[in-house]
């Protein structure tokens, strides 16, 4: 789940952790078991865009750990949108 110094790793093998939802879609284990075994979340695409991740459980627990910990509020797209650019 973390790297030497103690952090999280988040970083995304753009070779083989990006791949199409329909790829995925037929080998959802094969990637699941990817994930867990690099300790590295999968990102999968529909229609080239980014739209879900696969992460190991541990990972997963962990960024919820710290979302509960350090509580960031998030914006809506509308609300981003509305915001003049500096």
């Amino acid at each position: 789940m973390s790297n030497a110094n103690g952090s999280i790793n988040l970083d995304v093998d753009l070779s083989s952790g990006v791949v199409p939802i329909s790829k995925a879609a037929s080998s959802l284990a094969a990637l699941i078991k990817r994930s867990q075994e690099r300790q590295q979340p999968i990102v999968i695409t529909q229609k080239g865009y980014p739209s879900g991740v696969i992460l190991p459980v541990d990972l997963f627990n962990a960024l919820r750990r710290l979302a509960q910990a350090n509580p960031i509020p998030l914006e809506t797209e509308a609300e981003a949108e509305e915001t003049p650019a500096e």
